[in-house]
């Protein structure tokens, strides 16, 4: 609220326990063939065991030219060879799309990845594994002369498939960061959650970090408030202030942390905290300067806190969501992944792409007292088509009262559902009343907000499309209206369920004034009536009178309420 400071160890920022490790997301390279056999090549590169039909047909095929309709044993592979040049110092990245067409490999077939140096295998580092039709390996070391993808059929029986690799990014290259005086570098990845951390991207080698810089995303820094740190005194002495331009130039207010002596290593725990004026914020970038190399290196750090913001900046163009953030599939299970996309966004340059098998979902802690407002932004292409099968065909905008992963749901659990059906050209609104449901024809090639006013405490929920309320009804009594639901905004849900691609953007849930019975116009809920109470009416646009709009009679109503005064005051 306005007018209150809070100090990050009351919102979760402070006294976070972060191990300094690198991590580097990697630039796109020029095209390479890519070629593929059924029998271990034992060592030897495309160039060195090449196929022959009659001579040697266990060798290495050009993709160009040899794809199409295998057979692949159970307990059997496919590999794919990329030829490379061997370079010392150098690190590489890969990115491998491959159609599977007739089948979906993603529960039967494991990957793996190995790479050739001075004639030495070298592992591979492998991101998005349980999902087959993108991979992503590394090599964060030497450049290999050449590499292969593994992929094994662990089914009990056999497979046929239609396989079409295409390499996407195949490139030797310097792990280039930021430099010294913030010239260009890639975005670096780091995500940190209440206290854990977790690498999400290829990891380098450690550093010996002499300064530090915070940045909110979102939220506003209370100047007012000095910055704090604490690390074990062998790593110096480390001063506090606020800065305005970040190390890569962009005109931004932060905190900034510096050590007169030797700072952190990989191994060290530190503390940070600052104050943030009404709320913390749900994402940070933190940049830390290496003494040993003279360069900075960026980390963006995700802290589970509401409000809760999702504009899919921080995030490569067609990079996999599955574990990064806070979201995931489906019972944690990443064959339901969903990518970003630049394909549309509302906010540059990404959106989250819901598309095929995808059944993404975001969990929440702590909205479960009071009002909220989830909203979202939908873009729903004009030749979408449907998935799934009969009256439940389409794809779905959820919001559930309760989620585990893991575990059987029961009906009342989903408290809100919008079903987007390309038969009909509607979008279905479930109203608590059965199965039934009131249709909207919906807007495509733009933008929509879709927008779930939600009242925990009076058990109620309103949902707007395009600005226009649509319907309302009880949250526990869930969409089909027989009840069992919690009080509690438990997860947003993504679901596909075989549809062709819709967009969201700028999603948020963050909570709604709660003016008190004794005293409605004390908007900020500090004790007060003052100038206050009038600037949170003005710049949020409180709905004073309670009818689903903000206007004339809003106004009205808060001016006669703030002059009647408040008893309790």
């Amino acid at each position: 609220m306005l007018g209150f400071k809070h100090t990050c160890k009351e919102l979760i920022l402070c006294s976070i326990a972060v191990v300094l490790i690198g991590a580097t997301q990697l630039a796109t390279g020029a095209r390479q063939d890519v070629y593929f056999r059924f029998t271990d090549p034992m060592g030897q590169g495309p160039s060195e065991d090449v196929y022959d039909a009659k001579d040697n047909p266990d060798g290495w095929r050009n993709d160009q030219n040899n794809t199409g309709e295998v057979m692949v044993a159970s307990g059997s592979a496919v590999y794919f060879g990329i030829k490379n040049k061997e370079t010392a110092g150098l690190t590489k990245s890969l990115h491998l799309d491959l159609n599977w067409n007739g089948y979906n490999p993603r529960n039967t077939f494991s990957v793996s990845a190995v790479g050739y140096y001075n004639g030495q295998p070298v592992t591979g580092n492998v991101n998005s594994k349980d999902n087959k039709n993108k991979i992503r390996v590394s090599w964060p070391e030497n450049c290999p002369k050449w590499e292969y993808v593994k992929l094994t059929n662990k089914a009990t029986t056999s497979q046929t498939v239609t396989i079409t690799p295409t390499l996407k990014q195949s490139k030797c290259y310097k792990p280039n960061k930021r430099t010294a005086d913030g010239g260009p570098g890639p975005d670096d990845t780091f995500e940190i959650t209440e206290g854990t951390f977790g690498v999400i991207t290829e990891m380098l080698t450690p550093m010996r970090i002499t300064e530090i810089q915070m940045y909110a995303e979102h939220q506003e820094i209370d100047q007012a408030v000095l910055p704090m740190f604490n690390a074990l005194p062998h790593t110096g002495n480390w001063s506090a202030e606020f800065v305005f331009v970040d190390p890569a130039g962009t005109p931004r207010t932060g905190v900034r942390f510096v050590s007169d002596g030797p700072g952190l290593m990989a191994e060290d725990v530190y503390d940070l905290n600052f104050a943030m004026i009404e709320s913390a914020d749900t994402r940070y970038t933190l940049f830390a300067f290496d003494a040993d190399d003279g360069e900075w290196t960026d980390y963006i750090v995700d802290l589970f806190v509401l409000p809760w913001y999702e504009d899919f900046e921080i995030f490569a163009n067609d990079e996999l969501l599955h574990g990064s953030s806070g979201w995931r599939g489906w019972d944690d299970d990443p064959v339901f992944d969903a990518p970003t996309s630049n394909n549309q966004s509302r906010s540059d340059p990404n959106s989250v792409e819901i598309k095929d098998d995808s059944d993404l979902v975001r969990v929440f802690d702590g909205a479960d007292k009071g009002a909220w407002t989830f909203e979202a932004w939908q873009y729903i292409p004009s030749d979408f088509a449907s998935g799934g099968g009969g009256v439940f065909d389409g794809s779905y905008f959820v919001l559930m009262n309760t989620y585990t992963d893991g575990v059987p749901h029961l009906e009342g659990d989903w408290s809100v559902q919008l079903q987007v059906d390309s038969n009909i050209g509607m979008i279905k609104f479930y109203h608590g009343d059965d199965i039934n449901t009131i249709d909207v024809p919906y807007e495509t090639d733009r933008w929509v907000k879709i927008q779930a006013e939600i009242d925990l405490e009076q058990d109620w929920t309103q949902i707007y499309y395009d600005d226009e309320l649509v319907t309302e009804y009880s949250w526990t009594g869930g969409i089909i209206g027989n009840g069992g639901g919690a009080l509690d905004i438990a997860a947003v849900d993504l679901y596909a369920q075989g549809s062709t691609s819709i967009y969201y953007d700028d999603l948020i849930l963050e909570a709604n004034p709660s003016p008190s019975v004794d005293c409605p116009a004390d908007l900020n809920m500090d004790g007060n009536l003052d100038f206050f109470d009038v600037s949170f009416f003005i710049n949020n646009s409180v709905d004073f009178n309670n009818d689903g709009s903000f206007n004339f009679f809003d106004v009205s109503e808060f001016i006669n309420a703030f002059a009647a005064g408040c008893p309790s005051l």
